[in-house]
């Protein structure tokens, strides 16, 4: 008995806690009352043991004692009464005699030793009562890597370029489109909403992006162009290595996690201006039709170049609600990445239409390059949390930003309707409503907004144009990167800790205290 309960910490502690079984953790959780009522029954009858065991061996020592000693006297019976029994058998008026010589010792240790009895049911029952508690571990899994270098790498990208055609295809199970933009608009919108709210201090409202996955992924602030990998990131590319969680009856009995890995994303800054001229044309049909028309946009030979294929042109919708959309890029220098310049015009024949609450705008998309972030996971509020950029590299597959450029491109002109257009009517309802911002006032108040929404809808291209290489076969292992990163978890079972030191001495700080009093005062005159 005065073993058992360091063999118990000491294996306990060793293994960082002792998980409980999944069956008997729900039963036991379930039933707390339950539980509390057989803990303490237990500890019970462990003290129970413990005395009738120290009983036996004070009655056993006394006999010993007492044969080998002539001076017993009634102080001597009274404290081997203590002893055995518990309990305090001298009075107040007996205080006077028991501060003699060394009585006043051995009077001490007994009551010692009586208040050490007195924790032995806490002390078993902290011990073996069942908690939640930590454990933390490794993960890792693998995603694209847009920065190597690899030639075979870069060259694969170059053959396997995202298609302007969409389909439905299907890869482990999952459904997805093998294109952009075109059935991704709730996404997109979703995408440039959260970077909107992300200015926002303390913004609790998360996102929904239901094109990643079956399951559906929920982001607190912008997704940033990642791809979640990991447990609970998109389960046809789960790669995920061994490790608690790729074990279903443990990650069965986690109460709760969390994890954060080092996912590779984008890095971007949009800047908006108005402008008083823009290089977006307007044209009819041929021949015309009402309501449609066609537009197109002109690089400057001198600084850019145009992303789009040769003569493409849009066909829209002219409403009093219009907004027309172009992209060029600057030419590409030695050593620096191209810039990308976004053009925005409002068309409409009213005042108050987009003619006069966006006019024209031009946003210039510093060099996108792709960087790490810390992308966190909470199980309990099911969110992914994407922040904390680690670093950034040069990418190395400029078609890759460009197929996400004309995306955007493709965005804006799927969102125009016959009475508005959704990505302007997002930004302006997000003006009004959340920023207090007078729906067609000067449209200075709205860059901001303007370059959160932009923002937010390349970093979706970017997160969907990673799923759809993902997708792909036969893709070299110079493309893939390791993520790594660590998990937290919340287990029950049992665990201690240098508290537990303490609580346990009780159970065992009788026997060498009563030993050694004995011992030293057996031949002394009391």
């Amino acid at each position: 008995m005065l073993v058992w309960p360091w063999i118990f910490f000491g294996v306990v502690f060793s293994l960082g806690g002792i998980q409980a079984g999944n069956h008997f953790a729900n039963v036991v959780m379930e039933n707390p009352h339950t539980l509390n009522f057989f803990v303490t029954l237990i500890g019970n009858v462990i003290t129970l043991i413990v005395d009738i065991l120290f009983s036996f061996s004070i009655l056993r020592f006394s006999q010993e004692w007492v044969s080998d000693n002539k001076g017993v006297t009634v102080f001597h019976v009274s404290l081997i009464s203590a002893l055995r029994h518990h309990e305090w058998p001298w009075k107040i008026q007996d205080l006077k005699h028991l501060f003699v010589r060394n009585r006043w010792l051995l009077a001490t240790l007994a009551g010692a030793c009586i208040i050490c009895f007195t924790f032995v049911p806490s002390s078993v029952t902290s011990l073996i009562n069942p908690v939640t508690f930590n454990r933390t571990t490794s993960i890792s899994v693998t995603e694209i890597d847009l920065s190597s270098i690899s030639p075979d790498c870069i060259n694969w990208f170059a053959s396997n370029q995202i298609p302007n055609q969409c389909d439905w295809k299907t890869y482990e199970g999952q459904y997805y489109t093998t294109c952009l933009g075109e059935n991704q608009m709730v996404d997109v919108l979703e995408a440039g909403r959260g970077r909107i709210l992300s200015s926002l201090p303390n913004n609790t409202q998360s996102l929904t992006f239901s094109q990643l996955s079956n399951s559906s992924l929920h982001f607190l602030g912008p997704i940033r162009g990642v791809l979640p990998m990991g447990p609970n990131g998109v389960p046809a590319f789960n790669n995920l290595s061994s490790s608690p969680f790729s074990i279903p009856s443990q990650r069965a009995a986690m109460i709760s996690y969390n994890y954060t890995l080092e996912h590779q994303g984008l890095s971007s800054n949009v800047t908006c201006s108005p402008d008083k001229e823009s290089p977006i044309d307007i044209f009819d049909l041929v021949p015309p039709v009402r309501g449609l028309f066609q537009y197109n946009g002109t690089c400057d030979p001198d600084r850019m170049e145009n992303i789009f294929e040769p003569n493409k042109a849009f066909l829209s919708i002219l409403c009093n609600n219009t907004l027309a959309f172009w992209t060029c890029k600057s030419k590409q220098t030695d050593g620096e990445q191209s810039s990308y310049y976004i053009y925005l015009r409002g068309l409409g024949g009213l005042e108050d239409g987009y003619k006069s609450a966006i006019g024209n705008i031009t946003c210039t998309v510093s060099p996108i390059q792709p960087a790490i972030f810390n992308v966190t996971y909470q199980s309990a509020p099911n969110l992914f949390i994407s922040e904390g950029r680690i670093s950034t590299s040069p990418i190395a597959f400029p078609g890759f930003l460009d197929r996400a450029m004309i995306a955007v491109g493709g965005v804006v002109w799927e969102a125009q309707n016959w009475e508005s257009n959704l990505v302007a009517e997002s930004v302006i309802t997000f003006g009004a409503k959340v920023f207090n911002i007078p729906p067609y006032n000067p449209i200075i108040q709205y860059m901001p907004l303007y370059e959160a929404m932009i923002q937010g809808i390349i970093e979706y291209e970017a997160t969907y144009s990673r799923l759809l290489y993902s997708a792909l076969d036969g893709r070299p292992p110079t493309c893939t990167r390791p993520v790594n990163g660590v998990a937290s978890y919340e287990v029950f079972g049992w665990s201690v800790d240098n508290r537990h030191v303490n609580f346990g001495e009780p159970c065992c700080v009788g026997y060498p205290h009563y030993s050694h009093c004995c011992v030293e005062n057996s031949n002394e005159e009391i």
